[in-house]
């Protein structure tokens, strides 16, 4: 592991959370303990997705007591549309989103800041796949899929993980971000590959839910994701976007 050599200025964490009232509470109280450690301000971003259990309750509840939580309420729009909520809600340099549900230890965040100075994206990867064999089946035809129709970089060996640390930077390049569902992760590091910027993968743990119930495999996800890949390759293959992508990659020719 790369010793820290410095914090993080600021960093945006985002939590999309959808009827997650039995992780929420322990999911911000991780965030409280592991961002002081690695970033000089910080700031918690919960996006309620519509939740019809307590989430909001819990949340709001705990905002009372920590003016570092943000709290975005809003009709349930999906995991993309919550993940772009948190996204235009962050006020940081950095920023950071991963599951509220609790399969990942947040505090391996810290082998990713040392990585900071060096890349635009540092990308977590799971080391094992925690939900079974129909979610990982599920995973590799995703990645088969993105390769056969998007040309998805085969380097990238995860594509779903949330895990994620990037600057604003390829977020404002990259811009907009169209899908509100479980595409959001293709599309966002599809467009940050084209557009040039550097990324380093590092494995993370992955452990199962406790607590609630999983949407990845419901088959209205999938069928949002197919009908989103067509949206997306149609896209990136338009004159306009080629020619953005062209003036990205005169502008954005660095290494931080």
């Amino acid at each position: 592991m790369k010793k820290i050599k410095q914090k993080l200025p600021e960093i945006s964490l985002i939590y999309p959370a959808y009827n997650e009232a039995g992780n929420i509470e322990e999911a911000i109280r991780q965030a409280q303990k592991v961002l002081p450690k690695i970033a000089k301000k910080f700031e918690i971003i919960v996006v309620n997705d519509g939740s019809k259990d307590l989430t909001l309750q819990i949340v709001k509840r705990i905002t009372e007591k920590d003016k570092n939580i943000v709290v975005v309420n809003q009709r349930n729009k999906g995991y993309g549309g919550a993940i772009k909520s948190g996204f235009k809600k962050a006020k940081f340099e950095w920023l950071f989103f991963t599951d509220s549900d609790l399969q990942f230890d947040l505090e391996e965040i810290e082998n990713f800041v040392p990585y900071h100075e060096d890349y635009q994206l540092i990308l977590g990867f799971r080391k094992n796949r925690a939900e079974g064999k129909k979610r990982k089946l599920l995973a590799d035809m995703l990645k088969i899929w993105n390769y056969t129709i998007l040309g998805f970089p085969r380097e990238i060996k995860d594509i779903d993980c949330a895990f994620k640390l990037f600057n604003q930077k390829v977020l404002k390049t990259i811009q907009p971000i169209n899908s509100n569902g479980a595409m959001v992760s293709t599309e966002f590091l599809l467009k940050a590959h084209l557009a040039g910027f550097k990324y380093k993968q590092i494995g993370v743990t992955h452990y199962q839910r406790n607590v609630g119930n999983p949407t990845g495999s419901n088959l209205k996800v999938i069928i949002k994701a197919v009908i989103d890949t067509f949206i997306l390759k149609k896209q990136i293959l338009t004159s306009d976007f080629k020619s953005n992508l062209k003036e990205i990659k005169a502008k954005f020719r660095y290494n931080f």
